[in-house]
């Protein structure tokens, strides 16, 4: 499926269908809708071994895989654009482009909205008040709306490591341990 095709190729193939679908919604007024859409329909391919072989594999005949990628269109609730998405890329054999498309229709989608995504690192899992405090520091810093996608990093040992697009902000206490070591060593 994707493991031979060049990482080059299907990213410009997933941006072509992210961009068409991404014109549609945008035309329907439909940008949030769909993204969250495409969100869970990419978070139940991804669960499922089964569901995401039934709808990948060429061994299973095209009207089978059909008959789940609608079932599966009709659970999540998927507008017909989505819905018919997830057909094409079953008819094609491409449902391993699902994760880049999704990506790059986010993206598309953070754009027009003005958004940005945070990811923010934690020794600990941040609780919800501090991840608002920290969303509502870095919308001040960057102007504009942010969306923190938290993880969870032992080794930071406390504190937090916030990437905004290319920038980083380092307040782990690691990163202070390091600084301090390196102001010894002077």
């Amino acid at each position: 499926m994707l493991g031979s095709a060049p990482p080059m190729i299907v990213g410009s193939i997933a941006r072509r269908y992210a961009k068409a679908l991404f014109g549609l919604a945008a035309e329907k007024g439909r940008i949030e809708e769909w993204s969250r859409g495409l969100e869970a329909l990419r978070a139940a391919v991804t669960a499922s071994a089964e569901l995401k072989d039934v709808l990948a594999n060429p061994v299973y005949e095209k009207e089978q895989r059909r008959a789940i990628a609608g079932q599966l269109a009709q659970a999540l609730k998927l507008d017909e654009e989505p819905a018919n998405l997830l057909y094409l890329l079953g008819d094609r054999n491409r449902l391993g482009y699902l994760t880049a498309i999704v990506d790059h229709f986010r993206e598309l989608a953070d754009q027009k909205l003005g958004r940005v995504r945070a990811k923010v690192t934690s020794a600990v899992a941040l609780e919800e008040p501090a991840a608002q405090g920290l969303a509502m520091k870095l919308a001040d810093a960057t102007r504009g709306e942010v969306i923190v996608e938290r993880q969870v990093d032992p080794s930071l040992l406390g504190g937090v490591v916030a990437q905004v697009g290319r920038f980083v902000y380092d307040g782990s206490v690691r990163a202070q341990l390091e600084e301090l070591r390196r102001t010894l060593k002077e």
